[in-house]
């Protein structure tokens, strides 16, 4: 019998006057304390008012212990309690950092001839290539789910892109619009960051890649207008561009359009290709930056800190701004040790008149996510803090916290350099207005 099988079963065994819903609660909150607390639930359980005792005196208790700082502070606040399940089949493999080398090679019948498709094909010469109609009748109406996800890296499918090629920032519900377009040049990503929101809402058994990045900047023609866009909702940027070599490509089309800016953000240090063509300085590249000891734990796969700034050095030399996102900030113990010397760290590297952009954002996630990252990272510490439903349905760190977390990264980036555009990512309206 699994852990959470255990849990439920003691649930049902000493409140089964209790009804579904409201076992769930407890077995939900027994669950996240004694993982939170580094206990066997049954020292938890200890604690617990003797049954048969009221549902609202077993609450109290429970909640008291699991949110410790709202508690004290006596407001109110919505946590939440859905259905406790680890599967650990469903359990991501970080053991070893795995070589991207598909099985399958799915290729669109209408793109089977491009250069693309050569140079795909002759990047993976081992792989089962398959010309099929579309990607659409090839899946047909399977759905696909976390086991399908975790071998992602096994099916690569190029095909024919025909409408995402921009379109608005999806931001959360109530959160301040950024006036970012994305452009959908891929969806899949190879890294493991156990956060990621691609977990939630990828539906799909391998890496899509577009095949026709002139039908993309037809599209940006047709606007006719300058806008602040990136290849960056679906996918990571650059993990894929020596497969692609769409950088190259991108930058010598936007530099004839120098009032608009394109980002290109990555976790990798992968530019050799950005850097073999003249920079241009209205497309920016940007990286996604966390302490180490985040990266280490947290962003499996990726490129280390300090090979993603010297990657951002690089790219400076090369005439090209670069953008950092201090995003998601994640708290935990000793926090503003670590992310005062990534500051530092930062603008050590790069100057600040090379730096376009800076944005904040702080750890969120679906409550669907939040399961997802449950099963696929049993063993994760960033789901133990206090989390608690947001203005757009998010869980999120108390505001308090995030104004904290804000504050304070504000402070020490002016320190370093006073005139770089700060923005947050993803937040609420009114939080612009508490720092």
């Amino acid at each position: 019998m699994s852990h959470t099988e255990q849990i439920k079963a003691f649930v049902k065994k000493y409140y089964y006057y209790l009804g579904i819903n409201k076992q769930q609660e407890i077995t939900r909150l027994l669950f996240e304390i004694a993982k939170r607390e580094r206990i066997d639930y049954t020292k938890v359980a200890e604690g617990l008012p003797k049954p048969p005792v009221r549902f609202s005196e077993i609450k109290n208790y429970l909640v008291r212990r699991r949110y410790p700082s709202f508690t004290k502070t006596g407001q109110g606040f919505k946590p939440s309690f859905f259905d406790v399940t680890i599967d650990p089949k469903l359990k991501a493999d970080v053991t070893l950092k795995r070589q991207f080398k598909p099985k399958n090679l799915f290729i669109e019948e209408s793109v089977s001839h491009t250069e693309m498709a050569n140079r795909v094909s002759a990047h993976f010469p081992k792989s089962n290539i398959e010309i099929i109609k579309t990607y659409k009748q090839h899946l047909g109406k399977r759905r696909f789910g976390i086991d399908d996800y975790n071998r992602r890296l096994e099916n690569f499918y190029l095909v024919r892109e025909d409408y995402d090629f921009f379109k608005k920032c999806p931001c959360s519900a109530n959160s301040a619009f950024c006036g970012y377009f994305v452009v959908n040049l891929g969806s899949g990503c190879p890294y493991e960051c156990s956060y990621c929101v691609l977990q939630d809402y990828i539906n799909s058994p391998g890496i899509i890649m577009p095949a026709n990045i002139e039908d993309f900047f037809a599209a940006y023609k047709r606007l006719g207008r300058d806008i602040r866009c990136g290849s960056c909702e679906l996918t990571d940027s650059l993990a894929f561009d020596h497969i692609t070599g769409y950088s190259p490509r991108i930058v010598d089309f936007f530099r004839h359009y120098p009032k608009t800016m394109y980002e290109l953000k990555t976790k990798s240090d992968n530019v050799e290709l950005l850097t073999s063509v003249p920079g241009a300085r209205n497309v920016v590249i940007s990286w996604s930056l966390n302490p180490q000891k985040i990266v280490e734990t947290v962003e499996y796969f990726t490129a280390p800190l300090m090979q993603r700034l010297e990657a951002a050095q690089r790219c400076a030399t090369s005439g090209y701004r670069v953008a950092f996102h201090f995003d998601p900030m994640i708290y935990y113990q000793g926090w503003e040790a670590d992310y005062e010397a990534l500051v530092d760290t930062t603008f050590h590297a790069v100057d600040g008149c090379d730096v376009a952009w800076i944005s904040l954002g702080t750890l969120r996630m679906t409550p669907r996510l939040k399961k997802i990252i449950e099963n696929r990272f049993p063993d994760n510490t960033i789901l133990d803090e206090e989390f608690f439903t947001g203005h757009d349905g998010k869980l999120r760190y108390p505001d308090e916290l995030r104004v904290l977390l804000y504050k304070n990264m504000t402070s020490w980036i002016r320190k370093r350099c006073k005139d770089v555009p700060i923005y947050l990512c993803m937040e609420e309206k009114s939080m612009r207005l508490k720092l």
